[in-house]
């Protein structure tokens, strides 16, 4: 047996090995697999539905999206699971819940699972029995909220349109037994909000009844017999959306829904009826077609009670605003600031602001400039009522400005008129009533805080503008380069935190002075250098121009060799003795280093001595350093200890020669640390180590040179800002002639 088995086996073990190529048991992309369950309620929505003993509850499918439909895929399940194929079925998926048709087919992958149920017929034949009924409360609303469901499923939207009606929905909304169940209305306005939503055929916001408008309504006016926070959250939300959605509905709404009666919407413990209020609110100002009827509506919100209301539910102290309440409530101050009287003065109010000015002494000419200037102001009476309600409210505050003002020299004085001008001005611009950047939703809260927004704020900037034209010693013709540096702090102040009310502004103005903008400047100014000297251009430029910086701290580091330096001896032994010095010099050709005793840390060339020493550079094979801690006694009798002082030392290694095997050794060290890192990286350097030629302690030195290098040339490279569009041309009068030039 050994004898014939081994044959085969040396054969075996000699026998090639033949490699087998990789099978890919993956999917096409088109076909997915994935599982299908039963659904339990499958016979609650269709009767006739009978599931067999026999019938499997999960099987395993393999659908080919390329080729099957959705009506071969219920086939398909229907079938292995050994349901009967006569009944109508449908395919659900979740999350959310939707039904499987044609145009959703592709979009299913691998690992799906699915429920076989009932068509969306059945649902909605089934729904529409249970609504009609109107028998069991309990049931309805089951029915409710499976519609509310699926209402953002264009499938059984689509059956739904089919096979019932919006009607059916509204009769609920009507029916006061309906009304009396909060859950079974509120689910019922929400299903039918989003049914309107997919506008499938006509069931549009169009096609919601007057009296339907009123039922809706009378649960957000409160006249509706009960209250409840999710029915009036999706009243509210439906009426917003037939007051944006069609002009007869929002017309409707306008009048059944008086806009004071939101403002008791706003101060809800519950944010999401209070936003919606606030939305409301916006809605129909905004779509309000009638500009006196608009008027009329803005009026309404000018009282106490909604600033109070916003305050206590949107903007209470020391909790952050939400972005979306902070949004409406912009929104809300927009069309409150829209309607501020900005028609232009009367002949008495413009008198009224120039007699304040009477107490000093002016030409005629100012005096009718400013006239003028006053009538034709961008704010018109607004800026009148600022003006008369700050020499009126502040009558102190503006004795003390004018006193101060007439202290200064002639000349540093700023005009009352002009300077009040230029103020109102500023306010507009933060207020959004002239072109500009607005700060509306960093002034929410002092805007509904106050009822003057506008003069009080006004009134801080007058302050403002009093306090930076001192600070900045500025002259009669620098009104407008005051104005921009106000307008800037205020904005600044105004970015750091939330201002609760126009007194906290005030004091936070008053300890912003104008060295505090400019110190804000500069660092952002240092920033601005920073990111263009750390863009792609500039990076590429400080590569080429980091050889010669390179370059030139070598020179001037060979320039100070050349110049000489006093070094310490290194000692001997750890004794007391007296220290020994020495002159060490480069020589201007850079080949030769000149060593001189001396004797002491004073040293003067030309006086003839007999230990000079000359080392050529050549003879030199390696410079590394090496400290040493002095040890010096100490001139107090009181001092136990002698102190000490750390030496940075040079060891210049010489070549082997004749007398030193090993070669000499030359130490030399110095209390000055920059000295000693210049001469060790200098004497590299001449040396010509190829490892240690390179730049190392002189690195921030280059860095510093190459930074000024770069902000040189920066000062005439003007950067686009991209904010700014550029100017288009006008059309020229003779087009024809401009062409045929061209």
């Amino acid at each position: 047996m050994p004898s014939t088995s081994l044959p085969y086996t040396q054969m075996a073990f000699h026998m090639p090995v033949k490699e087998l190529q990789p099978v890919d048991i993956s999917l096409p992309d088109h076909m997915v697999k994935g599982a299908v369950v039963i659904d339990k309620e499958l016979t609650t929505w269709n009767r006739r539905a009978v599931i067999p003993s026999n019938a499997l509850h999960t099987v395993f499918l393999t659908i080919n999206r390329l080729e099957q439909k959705q009506s071969d895929v219920v086939k398909m399940a229907a079938h292995e699971m050994n349901l009967p194929e006569n009944d109508s079925y449908g395919l659900m998926a979740d999350g959310p819940k939707r039904f499987i048709t044609d145009e959703n087919l592709n979009q299913l992958g691998s690992g799906f699972i699915l429920t076989l149920c009932a068509s969306p017929d059945h649902y909605v034949k089934r729904i529409t029995e249970i609504l009609n009924e109107g028998s069991n409360i309990l049931q309805m609303e089951n029915a409710v909220k499976t519609l509310d469901e699926f209402s953002l499923d264009p499938a059984l939207i689509e059956a739904f349109h089919s096979c019932s009606s919006l009607e059916l929905l509204f009769s609920l909304i009507r029916d006061d037994r309906v009304c009396m169940s909060s859950t079974l209305l509120s689910t019922c306005l929400r299903a039918l909000s989003s049914i309107l939503e997919l506008a499938v055929g006509d069931f549009t916001w169009k096609s919601v009844p007057r009296d339907v408008v009123v039922s809706i309504a009378a649960l957000v006016t409160g006249k509706a017999k009960r209250e409840e926070s999710n029915t009036l959250l999706a009243a509210l939300q439906m009426i917003d959306q037939l007051v944006v959605g069609d002009d007869m509905t929002r017309d409707w709404c306008l009048e059944e829904v008086p806009i004071e009666t939101l403002i008791r919407h706003v101060e809800k413990s519950d944010e999401r009826i209070a936003l919606s209020a606030l939305s409301l609110m916006n809605s129909m100002i905004r779509r309000c077609a009638d500009d006196e009827k608009r008027l009329e509506l803005i009026k309404s919100l000018e009282v106490v009670p909604f600033r109070n209301a916003v305050h206590s539910s949107l903007l209470r102290v020391g909790n952050a605003t939400n972005p979306k309440a902070l949004e409406q409530l912009v929104e809300v101050q927009r069309s409150l600031i829209s309607a501020y009287d900005t028609t232009p003065p009367s002949e008495a109010e413009i008198q009224k602001v120039l007699d304040i000015e009477s107490a000093e002494e002016h030409s005629e000419e100012n005096v009718e400039v400013w006239r003028k200037q006053i009538g034709e102001h961008r704010c018109g009476r607004l800026a009148t009522l600022a003006m008369t309600q700050f020499a009126e409210k502040s009558p102190q505050d503006l004795r003390m400005l004018i006193s101060e003002n007439t202290m200064r020299i002639e000349g540093g004085k700023w005009q009352l008129i002009p300077m009040w001008m230029r103020c109102c001005d500023i306010t507009a611009e933060i207020f959004g009533l002239i072109p500009g950047r607005e700060e509306l939703d960093r002034l929410i809260s002092i805007l509904f805080s106050s009822d003057t927004p506008f003069p009080a704020v006004f009134a801080c900037i007058v302050h403002l503008f009093h306090r930076t034209w001192r600070e900045m010693q500025a002259k009669g013709g620098e009104m407008e380069k005051v104005a921009s540096v106000v307008l800037e702090q205020l904005r600044h102040v105004l970015k750091k935190k939330e201002m609760q009310d126009v007194e906290e502004l005030a004091a936070d103005l008053e300890t912003f002075s104008y060295k505090a903008m400019q110190e804000i400047w500069r660092e952002e100014q240092l920033g601005k250098e920073n990111d263009q000297l750390h863009s792609q251009a500039v990076i590429s430029l400080k590569a080429k121009l980091k050889p010669k910086m390179e370059e030139l701290v070598r020179m001037n580091h060979l320039n100070f060799l050349k110049q000489g330096a006093i070094f310490r001896k290194p000692m001997k032994s750890k004794s007391l003795a007296k220290a020994a010095f020495w002159h060490w010099k480069l020589d201007v050709s850079e080949k030769m280093l000149t060593i001189t005793g001396c004797d002491g840390d004073h040293f003067v060339e030309g006086v003839p001595r007999d230990d000079i020493r000359q080392v050529w550079i050549k003879d030199i094979s390696d410079v590394t350093n090496n400290d040493e801690i002095d040890r010096k006694a100490s001139s107090s009798r009181f001092t136990s200890s002698p102190s000490t002082q750390m030496l940075r030392g040079i060891r210049v290694q010489l070549k082997p020669t004749s007398d030193f095997k090993e070669g000499e050794v030359l130490m030399a060290l110095t209390s000055d640390e920059k000295q000693a890192l210049i001469w060790q990286e200098s004497l590299i350097y001449l040396v010509g180590n190829p490892e240690l030629r390179s730049l190392t302690n002189g690195l921030a030195m280059v860095e510093r040179m190459l930074k000024m290098e770069l902000r040189v040339r920066l000062l005439n490279v003007k950067l686009s800002n991209p904010e700014e569009k550029p100017e288009i041309p006008p059309i020229p009068e003779d087009l024809s002639s401009f062409i045929s030039n061209f």
